[in-house]
């Protein structure tokens, strides 16, 4: 069956795809400086603080390739707004939620409404604007809505917490959800491809089983569940090669140009993601912080990752994503070192110097990824294809929260395990430059 679409280009097709990512991307991140108050008022431990954070980044992570996939078959414009008001009201749920257990349940549901949503708005743009150099500046554009959102969550968390409680953090995306589901129904067009839409359960069943299993493993140190996502993973592989319409494409990543977007991704979502939470640990239970100066302190890293994710784009059309990404991964790289100067005793400024280089390093490098990952890939396979180089990132992340969590909350002192966390971080991004410089170049 052909694709069939409706283009359409009112300016609501952008306020209901970037108001909408902006949302689901934000809840990533916002709850990061409410943390520490969660774990007073529900007594918490600090693996349940890793849980409330992966159990929406592992369901996210688990099936945003579902959630392209089901945009290209079912309609993209459909599953977007579904997605949407689960969503809205899974962030109800949160905001109400009076114990830890339905907190944790209802951020999965959020993950999993944010798997329609993410890869749906980036498919959306795509079929909007085909064009490759007015697609990469509107590709750049939702880099910079995501890294605004990415980064403003601990600088408005921080107050909204202090002034009115946690549970304000989910509630504020009621009004955003619904302006989103409302602006979308008049401004977006559909577009669906059912030929390449086919569902995947066999494959959906064992990428959530590995993912989930992973990530429990690192928080629980459970070697046991580990080598059951490994053998997850391995079945994982089998299935998709053997499958007729697979979930996650494995043989598009015998082209160079994808399989580096996809590795970096996961690389900048394990070594960079997790930083506003950790920040926001260490400067409320180390340095005294409250939530609201958290959310100050951290102004560097939040306005940086902004202005340079804005300008990335932009960047990438000009000089080309391949020469783009590998500057943006060494500038994060010496943000992460740059850590190992910093301790309790430290003047402000000289924290501030870590957190402007990771977020310019982390600006210059998202929408890089998507461009190279999308890049001499069929229109057909947008959907999937956004939806694999997102889940990537967010596979990343799971594991990074849970990992660098550990490392943090494992050190003789917060300042001896912040700094080894960022050492790790600072070398699994080194080790990718050399990696994505070398592959690109080979690639043309």
């Amino acid at each position: 069956m052909s694709e069939t679409k409706t283009v359409v280009r009112s300016p609501l097709l952008a306020v209901a795809v970037f108001l909408g990512s902006f949302m689901a991307l934000l809840d990533a991140s916002v709850v990061s400086v409410a943390l520490p108050t969660i774990q007073h008022e529900l007594h918490a431990e600090f693996t349940d603080l890793q849980w409330i954070v992966d159990g929406y980044t592992v369901a996210l992570a688990a099936l945003i390739l579902t959630g392209g996939t089901l945009g290209d078959r079912y309609g993209r414009k459909r599953i977007y707004l579904g997605g949407l008001a689960v969503f809205t009201l899974a962030s109800l749920v949160c905001g109400l939620a009076p114990t830890l257990a339905l907190l944790i349940a209802a951020r999965v549901v959020q993950g999993a409404a944010a798997a329609a949503v993410i890869p749906g708005g980036i498919a959306l743009l795509a079929h909007a604007y085909p064009e490759p150099r007015e697609r990469a500046r509107m590709l750049g554009a939702w880099g910079g809505v995501a890294g605004c959102a990415l980064v403003i969550g601990p600088l408005i968390g921080g107050p909204i917490t202090d002034a009115f409680g946690w549970p304000t953090i989910f509630l504020i995306n009621l009004p955003i959800g619904v302006f989103a589901v409302l602006a979308g129904r008049r401004g977006l067009g559909e577009s669906s491809d059912p030929a390449h839409g086919a569902l995947d359960l066999p494959g959906q069943v064992l990428g959530a089983l590995w993912i989930g299993s992973f990530t429990y493993a690192v928080i629980a140190s459970d070697a046991v569940v580990a080598g059951l996502g490994a053998l997850g993973l391995a079945a994982f592989i089998v299935v998709e090669l053997r499958a007729p319409h697979p979930m996650l494409p494995i043989r598009l990543f015998g082209e160079l140009r994808f399989a580096t977007s996809i590795f970096t991704s996961f690389v900048i979502g394990f070594a960079c993601y997790p930083l506003p939470i950790l920040i926001a640990v260490y400067l409320q239970q180390a340095w005294g912080s409250t939530a609201s100066t958290t959310g100050v302190q951290m102004l560097p890293y939040v306005v940086a990752n902004a202005v340079l994710a804005f300008f990335s784009g932009r960047l990438a059309a000009r000089f080309t994503a391949e020469r783009v990404l590998p500057i943006g991964l060494v500038i994060t790289a010496a943000g992460s070192f740059a850590f190992l100067l910093v301790d309790t005793t430290s003047p402000y400024w000289l924290l501030s110097v870590p957190l402007a280089l990771s977020g310019i390093g982390l600006g210059l490098s998202i929408t890089p990824t998507n461009v190279v990952g999308l890049a001499g890939l069929p229109v057909q396979r947008t959907g999937t294809a956004a939806g694999t180089v997102n889940a990537a990132r967010q596979v990343g992340m799971a594991l990074g929260v849970a990992a660098l969590g550990a490392l943090l909350d494992h050190g003789s002192t917060l300042t001896t395990g912040l700094q080894t966390a960022m050492s790790v971080a600072g070398a699994a991004l080194l080790a990718v430059t050399v990696l994505t410089a070398t592959t690109l170049r080979r690639a043309g």
